[in-house]
């Protein structure tokens, strides 16, 4: 019949076993990631785990924080569009890092204690609640508050500031200082302030 679906293939006892355990071992990854590498003092360590293990782009210099939550659905989305950090960008301790819809993250971003970046989420106005994942990019030189949350789809632009406490829904102008809840802007950032990097020396026991 035309424009009639293709049947779909009947799941057979080995499908569903292979899906049973990809799904224990993301579980594991998950687990291990969280729950022991993220609390292990060294970013070495740490590194090793999240480039090697997950397949993250760290950069030269880049680094992440004890305490952080890596929130992904496996290495392969990882590799594909999870997390790229650029050279000298920090992510401080105990932040929520989502990689479900990609986190591109440019060079010397200072992301503070207790952020959340989240890149999915349900669809509020849909019948099936689904999840949406869309990539945030954060730009050059940007710097995030203390506990603030960038939404979904958000690009941060360079040299722009997140004030501590706001909630970002929307993209933010290059130099832009932004605070509140929904965020809004409240002020700019002089250009010359936006060229330092960030070489500070990681601590020995972090």
């Amino acid at each position: 019949m035309i424009g009639a679906e293709p049947a779909r293939a009947a799941a057979t006892p080995e499908t569903v076993a292979g899906g049973r355990a990809k799904t224990l071992v993301v579980r594991l990854l998950n687990y291990a990631t969280n729950s022991i590498v993220a609390h292990v003092p060294s970013f070495g360590l740490r590194r090793l785990w999240y480039t090697r293990v997950l397949g993250a782009r760290l950069a030269e210099h880049a680094g992440i924080h004890m305490g952080c939550y890596l929130w992904f659905y496996g290495p392969g989305q990882v590799r594909r569009d999870g997390l790229v950090l650029g050279a000298h960008s920090r992510v401080n301790r105990d932040c929520t890092l989502d990689l479900r819809g990609g986190l591109h993250v440019g060079e010397n971003v200072s992301i503070s204690p207790e952020v959340s970046i989240l890149t999915a989420a349900h669809r509020s106005d849909h019948p099936d609640f689904p999840v949406e994942a869309r990539r945030v990019v954060i730009e050059d030189n940007v710097w995030v508050g203390t506990r603030a949350t960038i939404l979904p789809g958000v690009t941060l632009g360079r040299g722009s500031v997140v004030a501590a406490g706001a909630v970002v829904a929307r993209d933010v102008p290059p130099l832009a200082i932004v605070g509140g809840v929904p965020a809004r802007t409240i002020g700019t950032r002089p250009d010359d302030a936006t060229h330092y990097v960030l070489d500070s020396a990681f601590p020995l026991f972090e």
